[in-house]
């Protein structure tokens, strides 16, 4: 169990971090290339940069009562799994993106499924 609450603590402390980091610095600081958004992507940007981080205090959230918060572990698995689709979605839309989002794609799709069985096994 102490694995899994180590490894929550660090995805969310990350998530949480870059997140803040987003709402504060917008698009510029943490995408590859720094690219320069006009103001209507940057507003939006950053609002979905609070979202990442809720996600990353959600997970926080989840470390002293590993067992009991599986609600709350599905919900924001599901969430970065679904947001993995959606980069899906964008690539199939306008094209291949930068190859960091393309890791993070994997990481969306893979890391989500791992910690709901994880967290599965140590709530039995």
């Amino acid at each position: 169990m102490k694995a899994f609450q180590a490894v929550l603590v660090v995805l969310g402390l990350f998530v949480a971090g870059t997140g803040l980091l987003e709402v504060v610095f917008g698009p510029a600081v943490l995408l590859p290339g720094s690219p320069e958004a006009v103001p209507t992507l940057d507003s939006n940007y950053r609002f979905f940069a609070v979202m990442w981080l809720a996600i990353g205090v959600a997970m926080l959230s989840v470390v002293p009562r590993v067992r009991e918060a599986t609600t709350v572990l599905r919900f924001v698995s599901a969430a970065v799994f679904v947001g993995g689709l959606a980069r899906i979605v964008s690539w199939l839309d306008t094209g291949q993106p930068h190859g960091l989002m393309v890791v993070l794609l994997g990481v969306e799709l893979i890391l989500p499924p791992v910690l709901v069985l994880w967290q599965r096994r140590l709530a039995a």
